[in-house]
C-alpha cells in the first residue's frame, strides 16, 4: 500500500496556462509537501502546450498528485478559475476544507511551506490571509516578494528592495546575519501561495471578476484588511516563483489589452474602489491628471507603450469600464467598522522615491555585470568594486585575468550578481583588442522615468516597484 503523507483540511487549487516549462517541478514540489492538502484540484485554462498531458498523468495511478483536472476556456482569468475549482470541490466533497491554498503552475513551495503557514494561522486567529516569502525560481537565494502593497497612484510594491537576499541560505561564521523570520502584517500577499480561510473567501466573494489578471491579489488583500481580518506575510514559509506572465514568458490570453496597460489600469482601479469617500473624490481627478502628465513624460522619453498605457487608463476610468460605483458599493457591504485602517500598510511617497533611485542603481549594476559576463574577460579588482573600477578604467593599463568557469560573475536568473560566488577577477571586461569595453547606459531610464513622469505618491510601507508577479 503506498505511503500517504499527513493531510490538513486544505483545498489546493493549481491554476495552469501554458505552464509546461515549470509544471513538472511544481508538481514534484506538491508531491514532497509535508503535510499535504486534503485535496488538490488543477485548473487548465485552455493551454496549447503539453500542460494537459502532464496534468492528466499527474491525476492517474496510486501516486496521483492531483485529485482532478478542470478544463476551462483560454480566456478564463485567474479568479474565475479558482471560483470554478471551489464550486467543483464543494459539489464533489461537500466540505473540501477550512482553508483554500492558491498556486500557480510556475510556483514551487518548499516541503514545509503549507505546514508553516497553517501553524502561523493557529497562533494568529485574526489572520484571514497568509502568504509565503517568494524566492526567485532559478536562484532561491534571491527574494522577489515579501507581501505586496501599493501606493496612492496604483503602483505595485513588492515589500523588498531590488536586490534583497535570503541570508538564511548563506553560511555565516558569526551567525549574526539578517534573515527573514518575523511574520509581518501586509496589505496583501501574492496569489502564488496565498492561504485563505474559506469563510473569508465566501464572505468577500473571492477575487474580483473584473480583474481577470493582475492586481486581483492586491484588491483582495485590501478587502480582507477592511473586513477586520489581518493579512500576514510568513517569511519562514518559502516558495519559488518564476513570475512567467510579467516577465513575458507566456501569453496573457485573459486580457484584452497589453499586460502593461492592464497592470496600470487595474492598479488605479484598485486604489479608487477601496479608498475612503474623500480619497475617491480627491483621487479620481488627481489620478486622471497624473496619467496625463505621465503619458507626456513617457512620450518625451520615447516609451510609447507606457504612454499608451497611461492614456488607456484614462479611457478605462472615464468611459465607465472600471465600474467604480458598483465596485465601491460591494466593498462597503463587506467592510467592518474599525477594519479600514490600512494607511500604515500602503507605500509612502518617500519610499517610492527611494525605490526609484535604488532600482536605477541596481539595474545599472546588473547591466555592467551582464556585459562583463558576456565578454568573459574580467579586470583585476576585488568583488564589489564596480564603481571604483569604472572611475579607474580609462587611466589604468589593461590587464587580463584568468576567467573562472561560467564567466566573470555568477548571475541569478532575474537578479543581481551573485556576490558570494564572484571571483576576485574584477567587475569590468575588456574588448578583444585590449581596450575597455563600451559601458552600458549608466542609468535605467525605466526607473528614472517614473520620476520624470510624476509617478511618486503613496501612504507608509515599502518595497521595490514591480509589475504584478504572475
Amino acid at each position: 500500500m503506498p505511503f500517504r503523507a499527513r493531510t490538513e483540511p486544505v483545498l489546493a487549487v493549481l491554476v495552469c496556462h501554458d505552464g509546461e516549462p515549470w509544471l513538472r517541478p511544481a508538481l514534484s514540489a506538491l508531491r514532497a509537501l509535508s503535510p499535504r492538502p486534503r485535496h488538490i484540484l488543477a485548473v487548465d485554462t485552455g493551454s496549447s502546450d503539453r500542460t494537459p498531458v502532464v496534468l492528466a498523468a499527474a491525476a492517474e495511478g496510486p501516486d496521483a498528485v492531483v485529485d482532478g483536472v478542470l478544463t476551462l476556456s483560454r480566456d478564463t482569468g485567474f479568479g474565475a478559475a479558482v471560483h470554478a475549482a471551489v464550486d467543483h470541490g464543494v459539489n464533489r466533497w461537500g466540505d473540501p476544507g477550512r482553508w483554500l491554498w492558491l498556486l500557480h503552475d510556475d510556483s514551487a513551495p518548499e516541503p514545509d511551506c503549507l505546514g508553516v503557514l497553517l501553524r502561523s494561522a493557529e497562533v494568529s486567529p485574526s489572520a484571514g490571509l497568509l502568504g509565503p516569502l517568494a524566492l526567485d525560481w532559478a536562484d532561491p537565494r534571491l527574494v522577489v516578494e515579501a507581501g505586496v502593497s501599493t501606493d496612492a497612484s496604483g503602483h505595485r510594491q513588492t515589500g523588498v528592495g531590488p536586490t534583497e537576499l535570503d541570508w538564511s541560505r548563506f553560511e555565516s561564521p558569526s551567525g549574526n546575519q539578517e534573515t527573514f523570520e518575523q511574520s509581518t502584517e501586509v496589505l496583501a500577499v501574492s496569489s502564488a501561495g496565498a492561504l485563505i480561510r474559506r469563510e473569508v473567501w465566501d464572505e468577500l466573494g473571492g477575487y474580483d471578476p473584473a480583474l481577470a489578471l493582475l492586481r486581483d491579489d492586491v484588491d483582495f488583500g485590501w478587502r480582507v484588511n477592511r473586513s477586520g481580518r489581518v493579512a500576514l506575510c510568513v517569511p519562514s514559509a518559502r516558495l519559488r516563483h518564476a513570475r512567467a506572465l510579467t516577465r513575458g514568458l507566456r501569453p496573457a490570453d485573459a486580457l484584452t489589452v497589453p499586460v502593461r496597460a492592464a497592470d496600470r489600469a487595474h492598479g488605479v482601479r484598485t486604489v479608487l474602489v477601496n479608498c475612503t469617500t474623500v480619497g475617491f473624490l480627491v483621487g479620481l481627478p488627481r489620478l486622471v491628471l497624473l496619467c496625463v502628465a505621465r503619458a507626456a513624460g513617457f512620450t518625451l522619453l520615447r516609451r510609447l507603450s507606457d504612454a499608451r498605457a497611461e492614456l488607456g487608463t484614462i479611457a478605462y476610468l472615464l468611459r465607465g469600464r472600471a465600474d467604480l460605483r458598483a465596485a465601491r458599493t460591494t466593498r462597503r457591504a463587506t467592510a467592518r467598522a474599525g477594519g479600514g485602517a490600512v494607511r500604515g500598510l500602503l507605500t509612502t511617497r518617500t519610499t517610492r522615491l527611494r525605490n526609484v533611485f535604488s532600482g536605477g542603481i541596481t539595474n545599472w549594476t546588473r547591466r555592467r555585470a551582464a556585459a562583463d559576463a558576456a565578454l568573459n574577460q574580467p579586470r583585476n579588482a576585488t568583488p564589489g568594486s564596480l564603481s571604483g573600477t569604472h572611475a579607474r578604467l580609462r587611466d589604468d593599463p589593461p590587464t587580463r585575468a584568468a576567467a573562472p568557469p561560467g564567466g566573470a560573475h555568477a548571475l541569478s536568473h532575474d537578479g543581481p550578481p551573485n556576490r558570494a560566488g564572484a571571483p576576485a577577477g574584477g567587475a569590468h571586461a575588456l574588448s578583444q583588442d585590449g581596450s575597455p569595453a563600451p559601458d552600458p547606459q549608466p542609468w535605467d531610464d525605466s526607473a528614472a522615468s517614473d520620476a520624470v513622469a510624476g509617478g511618486w505618491s503613496g501612504g507608509s510601507r515599502g518595497g521595490s516597484p514591480a509589475p504584478d508577479a504572475r
